[in-house]
């Protein structure tokens, strides 16, 4: 059927030359040619719809699937108990960090620790974070270089085997880090693992409009077109700790997870572990993302990145 539907497209582009060059085409021609075009139109259609539909048909399975691999972990008895670090930059969201803060606290996983890098801010957060500072909160002051260097400033100071990352606007899922812990238990060979999270309004990201309800985004992993394209944001990622790519890139300003997720499955791929791992909010002021310099950041991920 595909090589036929191809055999109609062929004629039909070639009606349409002939037509665009000889406005005089007979009418057992043009008739003909009205015909094709039309049925190569539908079945483009068609496709496209069909497409459509098995998008959406996946989407929901693993939207389920998410739903029942919580559900079992919730209930589930971990063999071991691990150290989780989490890594948290922040900077002028002094109203937004102590509901991420109070996020890591709540998390039914109970051996972590929190290791918070103030970038520079200057709106209090400092004299916020000064009343935090204990064995499992851990705070550290660093100069305003960037997200990506801030969590480098965390990354040295961690001490847990398991690395977990959260951003000073979003929130944790509570059911995060025993989830991570989970997954690295049923998959010992993974050194990097996602999972999915939930924007509060999608249409807001791009900056252009707003009213989008809240949606869970899970992506499945594709070695080569991960490449193009990030299926996980920072606040879904974990990884073993000690990994030697487990460093930022410092001169990136936005897109230092995708880089992060990039170098550290090029050699094996990640587990993609259906749980919600945070809840991402697009209201915060001072966002990067879609910033000036998206493009340039973009396009530095994918040529450092190829596969």
């Amino acid at each position: 059927m595909s090589d036929l539907r191809q055999g109609w497209r062929d004629r039909a582009k070639l009606w349409v030359a002939r037509r665009d060059h000889d406005e005089q085409l007979p009418p057992r021609v043009a008739a003909p040619e009205s015909t094709v075009a039309s049925d190569v139109q539908g079945a483009e259609d068609a496709a496209a719809r069909l497409a459509a539909l098995e998008r959406t048909v996946a989407e929901h399975g693993r939207q389920l699937q998410v739903r029942a691999v919580m559900d079992w972990i919730e209930h589930a008895t971990l063999r071991s108990a691990p150290l989780v670090s989490v890594v948290l930059p922040t900077r002028d969201r002094r109203d937004f960090l102590p509901r991420a803060i109070e996020s890591v606290q709540q998390q039914s996983y109970p051996n972590w620790e929190l290791l918070i890098v103030d970038d520079g801010s200057v709106d209090g957060t400092a004299e916020f974070l000064a009343g935090l500072a204990g064995d499992r909160v851990r705070c550290f002051r660093h100069h305003g270089a960037g997200p990506c260097a801030a969590r480098n400033v965390a990354l040295a100071q961690a001490r847990g085997d398991l690395i977990a990352y959260l951003d000073d606007d979003n929130m944790m899922h509570p059911g995060w880090l025993k989830a991570v812990v989970w997954g690295f238990e049923q998959r010992p060979e993974a050194n990097v693992l996602y999972g999915g999270y939930v924007v509060d309004d999608a249409w807001r990201i791009n900056r252009k409009r707003s009213g989008d309800l809240p949606r869970l985004f899970f992506l499945p992993y594709d070695h080569h077109q991960v490449a193009h394209r990030s299926v996980a944001d920072i606040g879904s990622i974990a990884h073993r700790a000690g990994l030697p790519e487990a460093r930022f890139d410092e001169s990136l300003r936005e897109m230092g997870d995708w880089d992060l997720l990039l170098r550290l499955t090029r050699t094996a791929p990640p587990l993609a572990l259906p749980a919600i791992a945070c809840f991402y909010t697009t209201d915060a002021p001072h966002r990067l993302s879609h910033g000036p310099t998206f493009a340039a950041d973009k396009a530095a991920v994918r040529a450092k990145n190829r596969r």
